[in-house]
């Protein structure tokens, strides 16, 4: 028994694309910086947390 056939998961190595694409370290990094507050306001939606999307913003800003 393997973890995956006890949890009930198939698993299909043969479907994943083969050419996935590289980007550099700086790229990643610049993504993620640009969509940080979306994953921010996405999590403080799910929270209950009453900010508003521009508030975010402005928190992940500096400025208070």
């Amino acid at each position: 028994m393997t973890l995956f056939s006890d949890l009930g998961f198939k698993w299909d190595r043969a479907a994943m694309p083969r050419d996935l694409p590289v980007h550099t370290i700086k790229r990643v990094c610049f993504q993620f910086h640009r969509m940080l507050p979306e994953f921010v306001w996405d999590t403080s939606v799910l929270e209950g947390n009453p900010f508003t999307f521009p508030e975010i913003k402005t928190l992940l800003d500096g400025v208070t």
